[in-house]
């Protein structure tokens, strides 16, 4: 597999990602526990795009909380599962968390607006789709080729609503 690096340190993300980011069963990697991480990553960056003055600090540290203890968990099956591709996974995480790590830390000082508050939503909102479907998805696969002897059977609901399926069987 070839190392896919979606580079969210720089400037060239879709500015509307957060807008769009909504968690869905389109979402599902097949790993419960990073499934159930996905869709809490999802919901705190929704609510750091949408805070305004007076939520943007607690929003902000609520998305630095849930990156620390994602990434952590991310790395432990990582090292559990012994994951050939650890090294550059956890250097994706490592550059989003500085990031954060930054932003916070420069609001906390007064030094950044909600403008690059709601920046950096929208550069996480914009990231995180390609990191699940290159980085983790591949891990997911992993972790079940380790545990269960194959790859996880995921269940989506509702991803067809509206689209007539055609049948095959006449």
């Amino acid at each position: 597999m070839s190392h896919h690096h979606s580079h969210a340190h720089q400037g060239g993300f879709d500015e509307n990602a957060a807008e769009r980011l909504a968690w869905s069963d389109a979402m599902l990697l097949g790993h419960g526990p990073m499934d159930d991480t996905h869709e809490e990553f999802v919901h705190v960056v929704k609510a750091l795009a949408a805070c305004n003055a007076v939520t943007a600090l607690g929003c902000l540290q609520a998305v630095e909380d849930h990156l620390l203890a994602h990434f952590e968990a991310e790395r432990e099956w990582m090292v559990r599962t012994e994951y050939p591709n650890m090294d550059c996974h956890l250097d994706e995480h490592q550059k989003v968390l500085d990031t954060v790590l930054r932003v916070n830390q420069l609001a906390k000082d007064g030094q950044v607006g909600l403008r690059d508050v709601r920046r950096l939503a929208a550069a996480l909102a914009d990231w995180f789709p390609k990191h699940a479907t290159y980085l983790d998805s591949a891990l997911s696969a992993w972790i079940s080729k380790r545990r269960h002897g194959g790859v996880p059977v995921i269940l989506r609901r509702d991803l067809a609503a509206g689209v007539q399926q055609e049948s095959t069987f006449t």
